[in-house]
């Protein structure tokens, strides 16, 4: 852009000035995603050309496949990845009828009950940060677990996308929350014992 002539730069900047107050130093790439949308509504916009063609080959192909078998190697592969994370974790993969299975959330203090009773279920809700349990398994694992509750979930909990990882990275996580509730129930046994 910087290399144009008057006339065409200030079409440019009047295309691109609802993005920054400097259109000239948008990126290229920056540029293309804002080009293949209206570029005023460039952050709420919705699909983009590419994701459409995606959906529609997506949709062809699931029509084609009469017996539905991707779909049932897909959900069987996103159902393994579940039962790896929980299986470290030491607890029982929660059963949901409702349940898309593209995700999962370990719910903090039905974890901390299950694993060590209701006592330090209650301790661990009046003294253990959830952030902490999120930092500790993105530090350990490498991967980053959501907060429930930006999910509408009202209880303590972590959320694991179950769709891009590979089923040890899920057992990786399972382990890391195990070590942390662990951990966490001999700070509650050494509390214990000094009231």
């Amino acid at each position: 852009m910087r290399t144009y002539r008057k006339k065409e730069k200030k079409e440019l900047e009047d295309r691109y000035s609802s993005l920054t107050t400097d259109p000239a130093s948008i990126k290229f790439i920056d540029r293309l995603v804002a080009d293949s949308r209206n570029v005023a509504l460039n952050h709420t916009a919705g699909l983009s050309t590419p994701q459409q063609v995606q959906m529609v080959l997506f949709a062809l192909f699931n029509m084609m496949d009469s017996r539905q078998s991707y779909k049932k190697a897909v959900k069987s592969v996103v159902r393994e990845r579940d039962a790896a994370l929980y299986r470290q974790l030491g607890v029982d993969v929660p059963t949901d009828p409702n349940a898309v299975d593209y995700y999962t959330l370990v719910n903090l203090e039905n974890t901390s009950r299950t694993l060590y009773g209701d006592e330090f279920a209650d301790w661990v809700m009046k003294n253990k940060n959830p952030t902490e349990l999120l930092f500790r398994v993105a530090d350990e694992t490498g991967v980053v677990l959501l907060p429930g509750s930006g999910f509408g979930v009202q209880h303590p909990s972590a959320r694991a996308s179950l769709a891009n990882l590979n089923e040890y990275q899920y057992a990786a996580i399972g382990e890391s929350l195990r070590r942390f509730a662990d951990e966490a129930y001999a700070e509650y046994t050494k509390a214990k014992k000094i009231k």
